[in-house]
């Protein structure tokens, strides 16, 4: 009996051990973009900026389904940078110029108004790929990022001047219910 114990015991503690590094492999919140900007200019890699709000619905279940385990997998290290911000909460975070900001700032200048928003950035900071706006289907959103995320790598890898250009259409989706 007391051998089936420390058995149990030690399964417990395995489990635990691998929970808490599943735990730290997860989205990280950006506060710095200075290291982003140089490993993804080093590495020729885009970054995936979660663009989110602390109490988004869509934005907690898009990380629990889809971003999580694309960081807990690894299989995407050496593709994209992956890392949110949260516009609603926190201090001001440093910018792709080194700049202190307010990071619903960050959001403004590149026009966002829906949270989620996946945008698909190079090392500066430009838009390199349509941006992804919302949850429609959570089914079948890992395979549009994983295009998108493809897509992304060639222009970053191809560099500039690159082919696909920010318009008023991407950034507004179908229906942002504004009167323009």
């Amino acid at each position: 009996m007391p051998r089936l114990l420390t058995v149990l015991i030690l399964t417990l503690l395995i489990v635990d051990d691998m929970s808490a590094d599943w735990r730290s492999k997860t989205v990280s919140v950006v506060r710095d973009f200075t290291e982003l900007v140089k490993k993804a200019r080093d590495e020729k890699i885009p970054i995936l900026l979660m663009v989110s709000q602390d109490h988004c619905p869509f934005c907690q279940q898009l990380k629990r389904e889809i971003l999580n385990p694309m960081v807990v997998s690894g299989d995407y290290d050496d593709k994209v940078i992956i890392t949110e911000l949260l516009i609603d909460v926190g201090e001001n975070v440093i910018d792709f110029e080194g700049n202190s900001v307010y990071p619903g700032s960050i959001a403004s200048n590149y026009n966002t108004w829906v949270t989620p928003t996946l945008l698909f950035l190079d090392h500066q900071g430009k838009e390199v790929h349509k941006r992804m706006l919302g949850v429609n289907t959570i089914e079948m959103y890992g395979y549009y990022l994983d295009v998108s995320l493809k897509d992304a790598l060639a222009a970053v890898k191809q560099g500039e001047p690159y082919r696909y250009k920010t318009n008023k259409t991407d950034q507004l989706g179908t229906d942002p219910h504004w009167d323009l």
